[in-house]
């Protein structure tokens, strides 16, 4: 062997160069098959969280058409309630009207009774 021959030298460094960028490689790889997997298992996440996104807004949609609905609903409730205590307030004013007229009417009855001489008992010995 030739003193100055470093080509035996040389080839074992380029073999244990070739090695290590082998297995720098290799690991690269692993790093890119291990975040492909958890890209494809975040969109996958992703894709279920926006299915159910989409339910619940499907839900929220029928919720608030039948808030809409209740709504109306009870507007016409409330509408229909004022119409009720108007007409009750109606009803009212003409009893009291009606109670002030036979009054007046007995008043007045009373007084022609008088004047002719007549007399009235109530039924029960009441005046």
């Amino acid at each position: 062997m030739d003193v100055l021959d470093t080509s035996k030298s040389r080839l074992n460094r380029v073999e244990n160069d070739i090695e290590t960028l082998r297995t720098t490689q290799a690991n690269i790889l692993d790093h890119l098959d291990s975040y492909s997997k958890t890209l494809n298992e975040t969109r996958d996440i992703a894709d279920e969280n926006r299915q159910r996104l989409d339910r619940i807004e499907n839900r929220l949609k029928l919720m608030d058409d039948r808030l809409k609905q209740m709504e109306d609903r009870l507007k016409r409730i409330e509408d229909r309630l004022k119409r009720i205590e108007d007409r009750q307030d109606t009803l009212e004013r003409i009893v009291l009207e009606n109670s002030a007229a036979i009054g007046e009417n007995r008043k007045i009855l009373l007084s022609i009774a008088g004047s002719m001489g007549l007399t009235f008992e109530k039924p029960g010995g009441e005046d």
